[in-house]
């Protein structure tokens, strides 16, 4: 018997499939045109075929170079498949043309925390918020950054400004009661723990053993 939840996926993966189609018909009409390829990289992405949506967006690349989006795009794909170097590279390039793409600043910080290199990682991060001061993945993978080295005091900033941004956010909880709960203030670990909780985030057993022992 087929739940709902697969016929919902099945039919989103129909309707993906027809939307690729369409595309594929238009691009055939237009093959030199940036547009059609792009939009059929988006689509293509969206259906997670990964190797065919980076092919579509450097045709339009190569039809447009301007088109920052498309490269955005690739990196975030390489991103996806843990082609770390290379998504640094392809983001570097969107960022000479317009060195305000936060998102390129993201994808490359990202990147070079995959890899371990966290001071490389905090500086694009940092960019970014210099960009954007209001970007919540910035400020996310600061926090975490900050946790990790055990910069408790600017973990809690980073992390804080995160929930202000997005109040049910509860992996940025989760990070706030691990860091109060190592700076000894228990309370505020213990109610972050709860937002946390309430959000849907599985906090992890073992720290909510330590934090009620």
């Amino acid at each position: 018997m087929t739940t709902d939840s697969n016929k919902q996926q099945s039919e989103n993966s129909h309707s993906e499939q027809d939307t690729i189609e369409n595309l594929e018909r238009k691009l055939a009409e237009n093959p030199d045109s940036a547009n059609a390829h792009y939009n059929l990289g988006l689509a293509l992405a969206r259906a997670k075929q990964w190797d065919r949506s980076v092919t579509e967006f450097r045709t339009a690349l190569k039809a447009r170079p301007g088109l920052l989006e498309a490269r955005v795009n690739i990196a975030a794909i390489l991103l996806q498949k843990g082609d770390y170097d290379t998504c640094i590279e392809e983001s570097l390039k969107a960022l000479e043309f317009r060195p305000d793409l936060v998102e390129a600043c993201i994808n490359i910080g990202i990147a070079f925390s995959h890899k371990g290199m966290l001071d490389q990682a905090e500086k694009s991060f940092q960019r970014a918020l210099g960009i954007d001061p209001d970007s919540i993945v910035a400020h996310l993978n600061l926090g975490n950054i900050y946790l990790a080295s055990g910069e408790m005091d600017k973990s809690i900033d980073h992390n804080s400004a995160a929930v202000r941004l997005k109040p049910e956010f509860g992996m940025a909880h989760n990070n706030l009661a691990v860091a109060y709960f190592h700076n000894n203030d228990i309370e505020k670990a213990e109610f972050h723990v709860r937002e946390a909780l309430s959000a849907g985030y599985q906090v992890h057993p073992e720290f909510l053993k330590q934090l009620h022992e």
